[in-house]
């Protein structure tokens, strides 16, 4: 049933209201409660979920409100910023979904949107950095044709290809202003072919971005996740608006996820991936892999402190571990989202038991977290090889598997009707979720181990490894090079989730299964005291 409330709020400058994750989505309910801790968070405004549901009620038609709504919104972040939208300082915004419930990297997201060829012209005025603006530029034709005009992503991975291959490069963060301005005219044909040009009008950018926010909450993974997780009664998601900040635009600015504890074995430590040069869907996506903290530390240490400061600070507030996305530009921390973190079950179990010890939350919350893990079956694996790994790569998501190679979904869906499946990839996307579902664990050519979907995995109990360096997939020949071993698909491999490491031969893999028991025996006594509580 729609919200009475307010269609829109604004967060991250000036007085700071209230928001709830029911009418405005987790997003904006969390960064709201964040800025009102100091924590520096770009400003930025919410539309209410009930936006969604008449957009669907009106059979796909925006709510005559809206285009008000975003101007007000707008007009808030001018101000909060002193950048203008479309103007000779040129604001540009990120559009994203907020979901009442974490769907990591199900929905759409939109970023750099205001930009066109006039304020290209003048950003590159204003910042003196034809490099940074043309990488913007070409960023935006990318991700708005294949969100908006739903042009296939296939054409603009193989521009990109070629232009790092022009170049002699590895990596897209070291293409030359020249290659990335050129890349942008390419992309600009490909919509000229299309038929649709991107929009000069930047509100009309705008209201087209929101558009496709609010159509994948019906888009087939959106569908499947809530199918899987079980997601009832979330009436649609709202649409987060905020002004961009910017990793890529120079050597000290970069983005990043970090996890305030260890979401695979609990540890209490920072755990983060970072890309230096890169925008904030970089890393999440999967489609690239990361830095460590050591070299975020080396290089500025000051982020590093700060990052590890303000994640004590979210994770105290919110008395849960936490997963924060974030970006630095030009030596400042900003905190672009921050969510309870997704984790495995031992996981699950040792920061219960230490956020109760250290007097964060009581027992009987801890168990109220802890009522839907079987702690009797959790267990730590550990491998015994008679034979030298194959290859190895960063481990995502621990734990053992055994499986036939399946380099596609399809080939996956079949094999599992046989046995275990091991889902070998050049990387895996929020696409690849529901058959991330039927397969025992995933292995990645590239890829960071907070991606989104590494995440997923994760909550799902998948074994995953990403970033096997020594992994060359071939797709259409059904065979794959493994640490310079040549194997087919169906051939039958091991992961060791919790080193990293990839073997061939599972007969010669053992596997020593130990349980957390004195973890599990502090939840007991917790047990027992619930129960003599009751019975007095």
């Amino acid at each position: 049933m729609a919200s009475d409330g307010p269609r829109m709020v604004t967060f991250g400058h000036g007085p700071q209201v209230e928001i709830t994750s029911e009418d405005f989505g987790n997003k904006a309910a969390y960064l709201a409660r964040i800025a009102k801790l100091g924590i520096p968070v770009p400003p930025g405004f919410s539309l209410n979920v009930s936006i969604c549901e008449e957009y669907y009620r009106n059979g796909g038609k925006l709510p005559r409100d809206v285009p008000d709504l975003l101007r007000q919104g707008i007009a808030f972040i001018e101000r909060a910023t002193g950048l203008t939208f479309g103007g000779s300082k040129p604001l540009l915004v990120s559009v994203r979904s907020g979901a009442p419930v974490t769907m990591p990297g199900i929905m759409e997201t939109l970023l750099n949107v205001g930009l066109n060829r006039e304020t290209l012209r003048r950003m590159m005025s204003l910042t003196g950095n034809p490099r940074f603006s043309w990488d913007c530029y070409r960023r935006l034709m990318e991700n708005f044709g294949e969100v908006v005009f739903s042009h296939d992503a296939g054409q603009y991975r193989s521009l990109l290809n070629d232009a790092m291959k022009r170049e002699s490069i590895l990596d897209e963060v070291e293409l030359e202003s020249s290659s990335l301005k050129r890349l942008a005219g390419e992309y600009e044909r490909i919509f000229l072919a299309g038929g649709r040009k991107l929009p000069e009008d930047v509100y009309e950018q705008l209201e087209l971005a929101v558009v496709a926010v609010l159509r994948s909450w019906m888009n087939p993974r959106a569908q499947a996740f809530r199918r899987m997780n079980l997601v009832r009664n979330v009436r649609g998601t709202a649409v987060t608006v905020q002004a961009m900040v910017y990793g890529n635009i120079g050597p000290r600015s970069g983005a990043g996820v970090a996890f305030t504890r260890n979401p695979w074995t609990g540890e209490n430590e920072l755990l983060l991936d970072f890309k230096f040069g890169a925008q904030g869907e970089d890393v999440v996506s999967g489609a690239q892999s990361a830095a460590t903290q050591r070299e975020l530390l080396e290089t500025m240490p000051q982020v590093d402190q700060e990052l590890l400061a303000v994640g004590r600070k979210i994770e105290s507030h919110f008395k849960d571990m936490q997963d924060i996305e974030f970006t630095v530009q030009e030596g400042k921390l900003y905190i672009l989202q921050s969510r309870d973190g997704k984790r495995s079950p031992l996981a699950a179990l040792r920061i219960a038991v230490e956020l109760c010890q250290e007097g964060v939350i009581s027992p009987q919350e801890a168990l109220q977290r802890l009522r839907e893990v079987d702690i009797e079956s959790i267990s730590v694996q550990k491998v015994i090889s008679h034979e030298a790994p194959l290859a190895a790569g960063i481990s995502a998501s621990s734990g053992v598997a055994s499986g036939r190679i399946a380099f596609t979904g399809r080939v996956a869906e079949r094999f599992s009707a046989e046995g275990p499946v091991i889902l070998v990839r050049e990387m895996v996307t929020p696409d690849d979720i529901p058959r991330i579902a039927i397969c025992a664990g995933i292995l990645t050519a590239r890829g960071a181990r907070t991606s989104h979907a590494a995440v997923v995995a994760r909550q799902m109990g998948k074994v995953c490894i990403v970033n096997c360096t020594d992994l060359e997939i071939d797709v259409p020949n059904h065979k794959c090079q493994l640490g310079g071993r040549e194997l087919s698909e169906g051939d039958v491999i091991t992961l060791d989730g919790n080193a990293g490491l990839v073997y061939l031969d599972h007969r010669k893999v053992e596997v020593l299964y130990e349980k957390p028991l004195a973890l599990i025996a502090v939840v007991k006594s917790w047990e027992r005291a619930s129960e003599n509580t009751i019975l007095s």
